[in-house]
């Protein structure tokens, strides 16, 4: 079968269906269907997901640049000028709930957009993840249409300057404990959902990575290892 020019196959693992399709005389493997997203951010920005997502500057002063990571790896850097976007929307608009894990560095104490679905994170369903002022702490504005939102903070910093392993997790369907922050794998925040939750599924937008609609709030730091899926993963 042949989908937006790719070839896609179906395969059988374990009993669970997976895809498997080619794109440029190679094949990737998607072993996790449920992975919407996965860009490692080695020096390109080719998403190694099912869903072989292009991505394009955020804005008119170009992609973000990789610096190597000492060990033979390389890292994304952001300067706070320049941010990445996905080429279409994330496909992400079937399912009330994701999660995003990544590794990121920064010594940022403003506040700074790291991740935003939609170019406005007020709009309904979307949402967007924040270096908040309050202690340079994460903050997920998971959003109900302007002015209401699930708000979480992580209860510690993350501005340390080390490589630090965060996973914001969101299930709406529960209703109770549906929003979590894990900072290296440890549970920082856990909430349930205020009145203004609209407990449904999210909107069919593009993703910002690095800056608030690719020209505000920019993000100064590095990252790797993006991955969003559309469940939860802890």
């Amino acid at each position: 079968m042949k989908l937006n020019g790719k070839q896609y196959d179906k395969f059988i693992l374990n009993g669970k269906t997976y895809e498997k399709f080619y794109l440029n005389n190679k094949i990737y493997q998607s072993l996790d269907p449920g992975l919407i997203l996965d860009l490692p951010l080695q020096n390109n920005f080719t998403d190694y997901s099912a869903s072989g997502i292009s991505m394009v500057a955020g804005n008119a002063n170009g992609f973000p640049s990789f610096v190597s990571d000492g060990s033979g790896g390389f890292v994304l850097d952001f300067n706070g000028i320049k941010s990445i976007k996905t080429a279409v929307n994330l496909p992400i608009n079937t399912s009330d709930k994701f999660s995003i894990e990544f590794d990121m560095k920064t010594t940022a104490t403003g506040v700074q957009a790291i991740l935003e679905l939609s170019n406005s994170f007020d709009l309904n369903n979307a949402f967007g993840l924040f270096l908040n002022t309050t202690l340079s702490k994460l903050s997920l504005h998971d959003s109900a249409g302007r002015n209401e939102y699930n708000v979480i903070k992580s209860s510690i910093g993350v501005n340390t300057g080390s490589w630090i392993n965060i996973v914001i997790q969101v299930d709406r369907a529960l209703g109770v404990n549906q929003n979590k922050i894990f900072i290296n794998k440890v549970l920082s925040f856990v909430n349930d959902s205020p009145l203004t939750d609209n407990n449904g599924n999210y909107g069919s937008y593009p993703l910002f990575i690095g800056q608030r609609n690719g020209s505000s709030l920019g993000f100064v730091g590095q990252m790797k290892n993006l991955k969003i899926y559309n469940y939860p993963i802890l």
